[in-house]
């Protein structure tokens, strides 16, 4: 007979990995949900601080609020409506530019230093993962 149990996710938030498991799917379902709030604000902690140039630290998870475990998992995470001025990344040159753009590996996003093409000391830029939440939310479309 197995020890390992019937449902099992695991979740890697900034460089750790939270693992949700249960023998019983209804056990499973109530870990999800005691275990949602406290993913997301990990999640939304680290976007905060790249937002701002800072490397971000995994925080400990929050402790959860016995009326959090009443409230339903929402069938993905919450993503912002909108980038305001607070998600733009910051380098020492200004704001960074959003660019979705389609080469010959495929489409790629990424943040751009705002000065011009080939300025000595330009910034380096910052690519998104396809695939994540802030790929989803980006807020440069593709060129048509």
């Amino acid at each position: 007979m197995s020890t390992e149990p019937m449902h099992k996710i695991t979740v890697k938030i900034g460089d750790s990995l939270r693992t949700i498991q249960a023998d019983t799917h209804e056990e499973f379902v109530e870990q999800l949900e005691v275990a949602h709030g406290s993913l997301q604000q990990c999640y939304d902690l680290m976007v905060a601080a790249r937002a701002v140039g800072n490397v971000a630290q995994t925080p400990a998870p929050a402790p959860v609020q016995a009326e959090a475990v009443a409230q339903p998992v929402p069938a993905a995470p919450a993503a912002p409506a909108a980038f305001t001025d607070a998600t733009v990344p910051q380098c020492p040159h200004g704001a960074r530019t959003p660019i979705a753009r389609v080469g010959n590996n495929g489409p790629w996003k990424g943040w751009m230093c705002p000065t011009p093409k080939d300025t000595p000391g330009q910034c380096k830029p910052m690519y998104v993962k396809r695939g994540t939440p802030e790929w989803n939310n980006f807020p440069a479309n593709f060129p048509a």
